[in-house]
């Protein structure tokens, strides 16, 4: 056996990160809980000004930052960004895939093939492009940290939600073979998967709906904490799992899900189904 190494904590100091979808929500607050904790951060969205915005409140912690706009689906803008990054920041040590989109929803029998493009397009391809792009770099130094953002609908499925549910389960499967491959170069890739969590995707939904703070309510009952999830809740476990502190684990499906999982009767209309 080796001799004992005081246990590190839970530090980015000297890292970077790379995270899409960090103008907004759960990424958004990933990158700021990453800078918190010492990192510099790239930042990837594709809404104007919401990736530049993310770098002015890193800049505020007292981290670098810099920002990239475009589709996290579009393999040029993503090989493009990693290598940008890497130029003004250093080599990248963790990479998150927050970006994501919901679709316009419905069961499968109304999916429109556009629909389905859409969403795969952006959860499941733009996914394995941070995947390929920072394995490329990670397996150099033997080192380093992937998270891809799944959900609770990837772990079983919600009816109505057909595509949305279709490219969160391919995630997990997705870690798990990219786990593999990475595991002998030390790299490590898992899922992190939410239950409802308020971000500002979430409220656009419900501000679709005529009860849209009733429907809110209703999660937050459903959730044995008695609250639906922040970003803050997602992020931190987005921390953890790609630190040092977790260097045992990959290939992993992570459930931050307010002790829902403990219990069997979760099965409801989404609100949104029949409006």
């Amino acid at each position: 056996m080796t001799a004992r190494e005081k246990f590190p904590g839970l530090s980015y100091k000297s890292k970077v990160a790379f995270v899409t979808g960090g103008g907004s929500g759960i990424g958004r607050e990933t990158a700021l809980t990453l800078a918190d904790l010492g990192a510099d951060v790239a930042i990837l969205d594709w809404t104007a000004g919401a990736a530049a915005q993310t770098v002015r409140e890193v800049e505020k912690i007292g981290r670098k930052a810099v920002a990239f706009e475009g589709d996290a689906g579009d393999e040029k803008i993503v090989v493009d960004a990693f290598a940008s990054a890497r130029r003004q920041l250093g080599d990248i040590d963790v990479a998150v895939a927050c970006a994501g989109v919901l679709g316009r929803g419905g069961p499968v029998f109304e999916t429109s093939v556009d629909d389905f493009e859409q969403v795969m397009g952006v959860n499941v391809r733009g996914s394995f492009l941070v995947v390929r792009e920072a394995a490329k770099e990670m397996r150099k130094r033997k080192q380093g940290a992937i998270v891809l953002l799944s959900s609770l609908d990837g772990l079983q499925a919600e009816h109505g939600m057909f595509s949305y549910c279709v490219s969160k389960g391919a995630l997990l499967n997705m870690a798990r073979a990219a786990a593999l491959d990475l595991a002998r170069d030390r790299v490590t890739v898992n899922c992190v998967c939410p239950s409802v969590t308020y971000t500002p995707l979430l409220a656009g939904r419900l501000a679709t709906l005529p009860n849209g703070d009733e429907v809110l309510a209703s999660y937050a009952q459903r959730h044995p904490l008695g609250r639906v999830l922040t970003p803050r809740d997602i992020a931190s476990a987005i921390a953890f799992v790609a630190s040092p502190i977790a260097n045992g684990i990959t290939g992993a499906a992570i459930p931050v899900d307010a002790g829902i999982g403990a219990t069997w009767d979760n099965f409801r209309d989404p609100a949104w189904l029949n409006s």
